[in-house]
């Protein structure tokens, strides 16, 4: 053998060796709005610990909670020049990595909890399988449970919503509509911003889970609660697939039981905690304020022709907007999937 086919056959039996040695060790950054001291804070970086033991120190995780990479879109756009790897988002802005996977969470779209979670049952997977096609792991949807409107005021007929400063998050498109639907000029402004709202009268009305309006203390600044359901709100962890694939396929597989498993505690946990919520607030003297179901009705028929408006303009797929409806028809009148 020559000496430069001796060389080549050294740099590609070293190259060899090289591949079959231990993987890289990869980091995932990951952002999210909620603050440090939270449970989902803890509960996330318990669950890193275990995957780091369990990958031998070959996958990491590094958490920046209370957004100090900024709001959900600003984490996107990191997502999308690889400065992070994946973030936290709630529904009402996941609809950025994939059109339909808000649409548990359209306005005055459930009537209870119970309607919510058979839907879901039925639908979940094929939404959460679209992420995945979208380019982003996830690990199932973690319910918060309903928002409310929460106000300075008592809203309990559409006359009463006239003037109302409504706050809206970046990038809803549905409850942007809604809102203009029922009359009402929304105020756009990213969720780390609504409590300079609240205190600078920019804003007097937010629709919120309970939970959250403790945690980002915005409750301390609205009196009155109007006790119909606007939303189901849900949350869910995305990664990049790209930096996903450079994890060795069975590391791959520990981070997905370990996640999954983290995510069906907190949808267990969230309604519970949601409910918990409002109770909490009710106690701290905030007043609950119950329209005429007939008010609510006409909410309901006017948001839900808003719907369908955009699902016409292909803001999201309405076939699964179909899917939904008969879903709902069915549930209500006794029908479940699993007795037809």
């Amino acid at each position: 053998m020559s000496e430069r086919n001796s060389l080549c056959a050294l740099i590609f039996g070293a190259a060899l060796l090289m591949g079959a040695g231990p993987a890289l060790a990869q980091t995932l950054k990951i952002a999210t709005i909620a603050p440090e001291s939270s449970s989902w804070m803890q509960d996330m970086r318990a669950a890193s610990a275990v995957i780091e033991q369990h990958t031998e120190g070959r996958v990491k995780f590094k958490f920046y909670g209370g957004g100090v990479q900024g709001n959900e879109k600003q984490v996107q756009r990191k997502m999308r020049t690889g400065q992070l790897h994946g973030g936290a988002f709630t529904s009402g802005g996941l609809n950025q990595f994939s059109p339909d996977a808000d649409l548990f969470s359209l306005p005055l779209l459930f009537n209870t909890i119970e309607e919510a979670r058979y839907v879901r049952t039925q639908l979940e997977p094929e939404i959460c399988g679209r992420l995945e096609e979208s380019g982003y792991v996830n690990f199932g949807l973690a319910a918060a449970g309903f928002a409310y409107m929460m106000s300075n005021k008592p809203l309990q007929t559409l006359s009463d919503l006239e003037g109302r400063k409504v706050w809206i998050p970046e990038g809803d498109p549905a409850g942007f509509a809604a809102l203009r639907a029922l009359g009402i000029a929304p105020v756009v402004m990213p969720i780390t911003d609504v409590m300079t709202g609240l205190q600078t009268a920019l804003l007097d009305s937010v629709s919120v889970p309970p939970v959250g309006a403790i945690v980002f203390q915005w409750h301390t600044r609205l009196k009155f609660i109007t006790d119909v359901p606007t939303a189901y709100v849900y949350a869910a962890l995305l990664i990049d697939k790209r930096a996903f694939d450079r994890i060795d396929p069975q590391d791959q597989q520990v981070v997905r039981e370990v996640m999954e498993g983290v995510y069906r505690k907190f949808d267990q946990n969230g309604v519970r905690d949601n409910e918990e919520a409002l109770q909490a607030l009710l106690d701290s003297g905030l007043q609950l304020v119950e329209p005429e179901p007939a008010e609510i009705d006409q909410w309901r028929t006017i948001v839900s022709r808003s719907h369908e408006k955009l699902a016409r303009d292909g803001v999201f797929d309405g076939e699964v907007l179909e899917q939904i409806q008969v879903l709902l028809e069915g549930y209500r009148s006794g029908r479940t999937v699993a007795e037809r």
